[in-house]
Formats: structure tokens, sequence, C-alpha cells
């Protein structure tokens, strides 16, 4: 036998010495290690040249690993149960503490609770309608929720609750409504977790009023205050006489009114008639009012003019005026003549122009073309009876009254103006006509001929024919 030989002889029995001996101590006394049973199907490294194994074989080899791990598993829960339901047990006690914190960790005050704090917390803000818009009473419409979060403190840089154990802010908007507006107020409400209830913490931040018009300006404010819109047309275009002036005393009417609401606008037709004994004006306003949002008040957006805003209406003296006859002013003796004939004045129409203003119609009377008589007469030779002369007197003064001048056409005995007062200082309803006549005649002294001129001036009451008023 060669060396080689008997060294692999005395290798294996050594090798079944030690097995021997190992397997001797097994059958003693010593614990017995269970090892878990080792499946057919476990994967293994496939040799070479060996195909891999395909899905399906790794899909079976792993469940089947599974199942060894779960039959272990049950061998060990059946042989240590008790010890497994407490381990269990111990979870689920876990599971549920950390559920409870979880919840606690992100709970925040519920909408419904939200809602009612913000009615009985925020106050109606106050509403005044202003120059021209209504004066309205708020009440709470509803509170939205926005949002509701947990914070840090009870407000940004707010001071910490005693036993509170977390804080949540939440941010609403409580509308209201009033007569003619409704508003939205935001405001954020915080809130502190004390033994397990959240209680709303004094201090809610408002966050400010957006307001909105839900109908038009006042219009008994806007009638009371149409000074302030005359004198916004009077800063706009500067013509004299200011309409604030003018129409001191007007009356006022608003004859439309278009409202916008989703513009937030409101346009009124609005007209102003000052009405004297003897003439009117009248005044067209366009306004267009502006709704803010920041104070709920209608503001002047545009003020628009008629063109005739400052023209006297002049119809009021259209018609027929007879004239009682008053008084005669002479530099002689008086001719009466005009007492008995009295004064017709037919007025056909008026006219204004940026020049002038006129009177159209006609006149009947006396005229007196004579010399002076000696003593005063009823009549003289020389009255001529003025029967529907045409005249057209023009304005010549409307501070005190209106006063039209007109001359009359020249006649072969002499010349007459008539002048036509309506309003005088002492009565501004008094309406007064003057006929003054002017005859020119030849005289002599000392038989030394020369040119006389006699004068007369009749002054008449004017009243409408009949006694009407127009």
């Amino acid at each position: 036998m060669s060396d080689r030989e008997q060294d692999e002889k005395d290798g294996r029995a050594e090798e079944a010495t030690e097995t021997a001996g190992a397997t001797h101590e097994l059958d003693g006394d010593a614990p017995t290690e269970r090892r878990p049973p080792v499946e057919a199907t476990a994967p293994r490294p496939a040799a070479d040249g060996e195909p891999a194994p395909g899905p399906r074989d790794v899909g079976g080899t792993i469940a089947g690993y599974l199942r060894g791990r779960a039959a272990l598993l049950g061998d060990l829960a059946r042989r240590h149960r008790g010890a497994t339901v407490a381990l269990a047990l111990i979870f689920c006690a876990a599971v549920a503490l950390l559920g409870v914190a979880l919840f606690r960790a992100f709970a925040v005050p519920d909408a419904a609770t939200v809602a009612a704090d913000a009615r009985a917390a925020l106050v109606a803000p106050e509403h005044s309608g202003g120059t021209y818009g209504t004066d309205a009473s708020l009440v709470t419409q509803g509170v939205d929720v926005r949002s509701v979060r947990r914070s840090q403190t009870a407000l940004e840089g707010g001071d910490a609750q005693f036993g509170a154990s977390g804080y949540a802010t939440a941010e609403v908007v409580v509308s209201y409504a009033g007569q003619g507006v409704s508003a939205d107020q935001g405001a954020t409400l915080s809130y502190a977790l004390v033994d397990g209830t959240w209680t709303l913490v004094p201090g809610v931040a408002n966050e400010g009023v957006t307001w909105r018009a839900t109908s038009g300006v006042d219009q008994n404010k806007v009638l009371s205050n149409v000074h302030l819109l005359l004198a916004r047309a009077d800063e706009a275009d500067g013509t004299e006489p200011a309409l604030a002036e003018l129409y001191a005393d007007a009356t006022v009417s608003v004859d439309g009114e278009a409202f916008d609401e989703d513009a937030q606008t409101d346009t009124l037709e609005i007209t102003c008639t000052r009405a004297e004994a003897f003439a009117t004006y009248e005044c067209h306003l366009t306004v267009t009012f502006s709704f803010s949002q920041t104070n709920g008040q209608w503001g002047v957006s545009q003020v628009e003019v008629s063109d005739n805003a400052r023209e006297r209406n002049l119809d009021a003296l259209l018609g027929t005026w007879s004239g009682t006859f008053q008084s005669q002013r002479t530099e002689g003796g008086k001719c009466l003549a005009g007492r008995a004939s009295g004064l017709s004045v037919e007025v056909l129409g008026t006219s204004a122009s940026d020049s002038a203003v006129t009177l159209s119609g006609s006149v009947s009377g006396t005229a007196h073309y004579h010399a002076n008589p000696g003593d005063d007469a009823a009549s003289c030779e020389g009255d001529l009876a003025l029967e529907d002369v045409p005249f057209t007197a023009t304005l010549e003064s409307g501070d005190e009254g209106l006063v039209f001048v007109a001359t009359l056409p020249d006649d072969v005995g002499g010349t007459s103006i008539l002048t036509l007062r309506f309003g005088t200082e002492a009565d501004p309803s008094a309406a007064v006509a003057e006929l003054a006549c002017e005859f020119t005649y030849d005289d002599a002294i000392l038989f030394i001929p020369y040119e006389r001129t006699a004068s007369y001036t009749d002054t008449f009451a004017l009243s409408r024919a009949g006694g009407d008023a127009q």
C-alpha cells in the first residue's frame, strides 16, 4: 500500500470516529435541536448547463417556503399560546393608543361648532348710508367655514392658554344683510383643547368687511342733496350763473332710475324746476352713482346737465294781457284819453339766443300825438287809437323782474315806446305796462318860431284777460 492510500485510510478512520462520538452525544440526555423541515421544492442554484426555473417553478417555490414559515409560526403559537395572546393584546392596545394619539394630534373643532361660535362672537358691522345711501341695520344671514386647522398657539403670536394640550384656528366668513345692502365679514377664530374639549379663545381676528349694494340709492337723500350735484356740475363747466344758486329753491323730482347690481352702479334722471311768477327754469340731470365695497356707501361718479339749464322759459308770458290805466307823467296839462281806452297787449311768442331774449306780439291803446292842453283833459285832438300794432320787445333787465322794451313802428304823428315789466322790486308778481309817446310840433315865442316836443307816459296795471292765470 502506498503512502497516499495509507493517508486516505487514516483520514477516513478519524472522520468515522468523530461521527460516532457526535452520534453518541445525541443519543444521551443532551437537548435535541429541531430544525424546520426542508421543503423538497426549496429553490436551489442551477448547475452549469442546467436551465433556470421558469416563473411557475419560482412561484411554487416561494409559496412552499411561505407555507413552511406559516406552519412553523403556527406550531410556535400552539406551543406558546399564553404568550401569544398576551403579545396580541399588547399589540392591539398599542395600536389603539397610537390611533387615539393620532386622532388627538389631528383633531379640530367641527364646522357646526365653529359656525355657532362665529355667530355668537362676531357683531354685525354698523352701516351708514352716507349722503346718498339708505341707513340700514344688518342681521346675520349665514356663516361659511372656510378652513379649520391645528396651530402652534392660540393666534399668531398669541399667549398660551393654561392647561391647553393643543390649539386650532378657524377661518370664517359671516354674511349680513340689511335694506339695500349686504356685507361679508372675514374673521379668524382661535381654539384651545382643554380637558379634551375645544374652547373658543377670546379675541377674534377681524379680517375686514366687504360691502355690496342690493338696491339703488336712497332717492329721498338724493333729492335733499341735489345742490351738491349741481355744484359738481358747476365745477365741471364753470359757466355763470351757477346752477347751485339758480336752482337753490327749485322743485326736484326723480324721473327714472337704472340700478345695475352686477356693475354696482345706479343712474338717476333728475329734473329741477324753478318757477317764478313769469318765468321758469328747468334743468335735467343724469347722475351716475357708484357703490364702494370698502365703506359701503354710494358716491357720485358722473353728472350730466341739459344744455338749456340756464335758459329762462317765458311761456308764462304768452297770452293776452289787459291794462288798467293808473297814471300819466307829462310836463304840462294831462290828456287822460288812455283812461277810457285802456291797454291790451297780446304776447304771441318768445325767443332766446346768445345775444337776446325777445317777446313778439301786438298792442292796442291810445297814443298822444299833440301838444299839452292848458288844463287836464279827458281827450285831445291828436289822440291816435292804436289797433293791434305789432312789436318785438327785447329783454333789457332781468335782475329785479323782467323788463322788455319795444319801439313801435314810426307813425306820422309821432313815436311810441312800449315797456313791459313783469315783476317789480316791491311786488315780484306785479305786471306793469308803460306807453310813452312823443309829439314834435312848431311853436313861436315873440314871433320867433322854434320846435317843441310834448311827451306823455301812461302807466297801466296788467292782468290776464278774463282774470285767468296761465
